[in-house]
């Protein structure tokens, strides 16, 4: 098995570093970040059986989060640790951490947190231009579509993005809780800060969800544009979620 030091000394296009996306997470949470591709080498030896029978962009994709969560992890203590995937796809923590990957164009990200601290915690990075319009009547609800109406372009594909982002981490962040599927018609984005490079967003039920209105309205919502990309972080205080 692959050292997590053999990890952290790989040679990466760029290597996976601690992350200015902090600011969508609580203080206690560690978020990475890596510029770039990893290749299989950073993958321990079950990492790599795990994922070896997988198209090449799936190989990458896997390597390049995995990169991000090995040194998350490190900075938590924990060295050594491989880390599979449920039948949903989802990431197979250690028991005391929670924790969310992301990957897309050229960007990957693991934000991790002691489970003491945090219930559950989602990432999600989308390309901007990638969310297109032929897409959004189907991550968007009424209500949602109700709001990028009130915008021009290039704004309205901004905010589209964001809602897809939003929508993403926020499945993320209750699926290893609830163990239930959540679509995008489940649940409207109400951005509170329209407009803004950053800021905070709402998650509005639209059917009956896991959490109630008092879990839902206690999550921690942000998002952040940065270059060609949104991204979204979703965080459940373990004091609220019960």
């Amino acid at each position: 098995m692959q050292s997590e030091g053999d990890v952290r000394t790989t040679k990466l296009e760029n290597s996976p570093h601690r992350s200015t996306l902090s600011e969508l997470f609580s203080p206690t949470a560690v978020v990475v970040e890596l510029l770039g591709r990893a290749g299989r080498e950073v993958l321990t030896a079950q990492e790599l059986q795990f994922i070896g029978h997988c198209a090449e962009k799936r190989i990458q994709d896997f390597s390049a989060g995995r990169a991000c969560a090995h040194h998350a992890l490190a900075e938590m203590g924990i060295n050594d640790f491989s880390l599979l995937a449920g039948t949903h796809r989802e990431p197979l923590w250690p028991t005391s951490i929670v924790g969310s990957i992301t990957h897309t164009k050229g960007f990957a990200a693991a934000v991790i947190a002691r489970a003491e601290d945090s219930a559950g915690i989602g990432i999600d990075c989308e390309v901007v231009t990638s969310v297109t319009e032929d897409l959004w009547s189907r991550i968007c609800t009424p209500e949602d579509l109700s709001h990028l109406e009130r915008f021009q372009e290039p704004m309205r594909s901004r905010q589209a993005a964001l809602m897809f982002a939003a929508k993403e981490a926020f499945y993320k962040c209750q699926f290893p809780m609830t163990r239930q599927w959540v679509g995008f018609e489940d649940v409207s984005i109400e951005v509170l800060h329209p407009g803004a490079e950053s800021g905070r967003f709402r998650l509005i039920p639209r059917t009956s969800l896991p959490w109630g209105v008092r879990q839902m309205d206690a999550l921690l919502c942000r998002f952040q544009y940065r270059d060609d990309w949104v991204i979204a972080g979703v965080t459940a205080s373990a004091r609220v979620v019960t």
